[in-house]
């Protein structure tokens, strides 16, 4: 008992928000300090003095019009729980929540807030976290099928075993989530252990399960949600594709595909300050795989973050001109 104890003690103390942004700070910091010695930094320099600034504006050209497709996808789940929203208010949320991302752990902060803003905008807190989840399980999903058909094309199973077993993993994953939420059977099993338990229903579970069963239906709209969101992730990708061009780096498209969605589930574990060191360990894992140096990968990836950074910065004005 004296041992449950101590440990119920330091998981609190754990749980304590200064001890754990400390802990981000420090993993983070150990991190990237690690792999800039590695590099070291007069390599990663010259990384950067070699980017091509007509590629760069490609980049910014497509991270914005990346926001505005996110608010049309957003703007059509929302119809299918019933509620409306202008648009320039949905790409006003998006980009402040990614504006917050840089400053929270993990992806997820800006989820937070927009959650926030639309709860307080509508009242109805278990709908809008039900159309942000169905967002993430949709990009996810999209990149991960991405990455399989990306596979398929290469058909190197030996050579690409890893990758074969991590994304069909997390696609098998994601259908199954998909799948239970939207079967009708597990609904009913809920509402039943529900009925026994009438703590379950204080905490109203049947709510949030009904607000989270999936509701894009409409072939038309189905259709549409899951075009935009596969345009989202391809352009994601292309993306990445656009900086390692501006840096002068062989990387092809058919490896990005690959490396994004798992570098995108890599970023959202919560034991780093917006990634990094996270981002960069996963850059030069991916190195040798691209025939590229470890200086040219803490670089590329460097670069991801300072352009993503860049432009995230435009929520911070956006934020403050519109906030209550």
């Amino acid at each position: 008992m004296d041992h449950v104890s101590s440990l119920t003690r330091i998981w609190d103390f754990l749980k304590k928000p200064y001890v754990s942004l400390v802990f981000r700070v420090v993993v983070s910091g150990l991190l990237l300090f690690f792999l800039l010695r590695l590099a070291v930094l007069e390599k990663i320099a010259d990384v950067f003095s070699r980017v091509s600034l007509a590629y760069l504006a490609l980049y910014f050209t497509f991270y914005f019009l990346g926001v505005v497709l996110m608010a049309i996808r957003w703007r059509y789940l929302l119809k299918a729980w019933d509620i409306r929203q202008d648009f320039g208010v949905l790409f006003r949320w998006i980009m402040t929540g990614l504006f917050i991302n840089n400053f929270l752990p993990g992806g997820l902060g800006g989820d937070a807030f927009r959650l926030y803003s639309g709860s307080q905008d509508t009242g109805r807190t278990e709908d809008m976290a039900a159309t942000i989840f169905y967002e993430r399980v949709l990009s996810y999903g999209s990149l991960v099928i991405l990455g399989l058909i990306s596979l398929t094309q290469r058909a190197d199973f030996s050579g690409d075993r890893l990758f074969w077993l991590l994304l069909g993993g997390i696609f098998l994953a994601l259908t199954g989530v998909f799948a239970l939420l939207s079967f009708p059977g597990f609904r009913e099993r809920i509402a039943r252990l529900m009925e026994r338990h009438p703590r379950l229903q204080k905490r109203g579970l049947k709510k949030w399960l009904d607000s989270f069963r999936f509701r894009v239906h409409h072939p038309p709209m189905l259709v549409g949600v899951f075009v935009i969101s596969f345009l989202i992730q391809f352009m994601d990708v292309i993306m990445f594709w656009l900086i390692g061009q501006a840096i002068w780096l062989p990387v092809n498209v058919s490896d990005l595909l690959l490396f994004v969605p798992l570098l995108y589930l890599a970023v959202l574990i919560p034991v780093s300050v917006n990634g990094i060191g996270i981002r960069e360990t996963v850059f030069v894992f991916f190195a040798s795989r691209w025939g590229i140096s470890q200086a040219d990968a803490v670089g590329f990836s460097l670069t991801v973050f300072t352009l993503g950074l860049v432009g995230s910065l435009v929520g911070g004005p956006i934020y403050w001109f519109s906030r209550k």
